[in-house]
């Protein structure tokens, strides 16, 4: 089976290509933010036969609100014409795949002082993602858990009381891993996660400017 996936959560934007359980070719990038083009120039260089992808994947967050809209937007684009299965799966999975240890927490900056955060064993969620103030993040996460983060750089007066990797640096999810993990619960026959962005944060209605 070939999968192409993405996954666009985080500051670290990848595509990658998954062919017989093995990455067979990936690209990531600094996100500038001011446009997607990164995104399409990998994909061209990538020169992927799309009618022969069989499954597209992506990783729903929680991360990047417009990331995750776009990553979905073009995920759709691209399965619609060969009418090819699409499959989410949260980013933090493919986190806690990266970092291979037996528990793993995901933390990330939900602005306004706040953070979010779930609990993996292995690669499996163990206890969902939830907001929460930062006083919150140590009776949510296990003692002797693996704390790691894409932003990292921006919490790191808050989880340094906590166990990390060596180095305490942002971990970003990739869409190799993402992909790969796709693949394996396709083998066990696990279905898609909500086709839909992991969003923390409840929507906010902001009265229009101006009368209707």
């Amino acid at each position: 089976m070939k999968i192409f996936a993405i996954d666009l959560s985080s500051r670290f934007g990848s595509i990658a290509l998954v062919e017989g359980g093995a990455v067979s070719a990936e690209s990531s990038w600094e996100e500038t933010f001011k446009n997607r083009q990164q995104l399409f120039d990998s994909m061209a260089e990538m020169a992927v036969d799309w009618s022969s992808v069989d499954l597209f994947a992506v990783g729903r967050g929680p991360g990047a609100f417009s990331g995750m809209r776009i990553g979905f937007s073009v995920i759709n684009s691209l399965a619609a014409p060969s009418k090819a299965p699409v499959y989410a799966l949260n980013s933090g999975a493919a986190l806690a795949a990266q970092c291979g240890a037996p528990q793993t927490a995901v933390v990330g900056d939900a602005r306004r002082s706040k953070v979010w955060a779930g609990v993996f064993s292995g690669t499996e969620l163990e206890k969902e993602f939830q907001l929460m103030e930062l006083d919150e993040l140590a009776g949510f996460v296990p003692p002797d858990a693996l704390v790691v983060s894409p932003d990292h750089d921006r919490l790191q007066e808050l989880l340094e009381n906590f166990r990390t990797l060596g180095n305490a640096a942002p971990v970003f999810p990739t869409a190799g891993a993402l992909g790969l993990l796709v693949s394996q619960r396709l083998e066990r026959g696990i279905a898609s996660e909500p086709f839909e962005p992991l969003y923390m944060h409840p929507p906010v209605f902001i009265a229009p400017r101006f009368p209707a």
